[in-house]
């Protein structure tokens, strides 16, 4: 008999289901929050992790660094997954998590890109509102992205919304046949 999805939807799928039957869903999604963004601050930690031939008590070593602040389901996930050579999966766990959290009722993931950082009021409008219009909770990540100009690009539920300048000026520039 075939299983459905991917390894990594999987994984997500069974730490969903652990998380959920201990109340610890938000606690396990801002982990993994944690872990994307401490990958993209550190793009060597996950090749690290992942490399066949790095002693794997070095590896322990960085494990247990992280377990310190990580719930036990993502300190075990992360163990697992290096474990069996497959660290190089958490993104791909990680978004699917989201994806299923959402699925179970669970917030709105929203990725917001700007041009620069929002203040916090900014952000805390924004949830609002976007809470108000989608009739649900609003879990905000948000991207820095200069290349924008000004203005918001958002992607909810894998749909894009610019009203970025950079896409008002390629819009413009459709129109006026360049």
């Amino acid at each position: 008999m075939r299983r459905e999805g991917t390894v990594g939807e999987r994984y997500a799928q069974a730490l969903l289901e652990a998380a959920c039957e201990a109340h610890a869903e938000k606690e396990v999604a801002e982990n993994l929050r944690l872990l994307e963004h401490l990958s993209r601050s550190v793009p060597e930690l996950l090749p690290f992790l992942a490399h066949p031939r790095i002693d794997p008590e070095a590896k322990k070593r960085i494990l247990g660094d992280l377990g310190e602040v990580l719930h036990p389901y993502v300190q075990n996930l992360l163990r697992l997954l290096v474990r069996h050579g497959r660290a190089g999966l958490l993104p791909e766990i990680t978004s699917a998590y989201f994806q299923a959290l959402e699925r179970a009722g669970g917030p709105v993931q929203v990725l917001v890109r700007t041009a620069q950082p929002l203040s916090p009021e900014i952000e805390d409008k924004l949830r609002a509102r976007l809470k108000e219009a989608l009739g649900r909770e609003v879990a905000l990540q948000e991207e820095v992205a200069p290349e924008l100009l000004a203005g918001v690009e958002l992607v909810i539920s894998g749909q894009r919304l610019d009203a970025s300048l950079r896409g008002r000026l390629q819009r413009l520039r459709k129109v006026l046949g360049g």
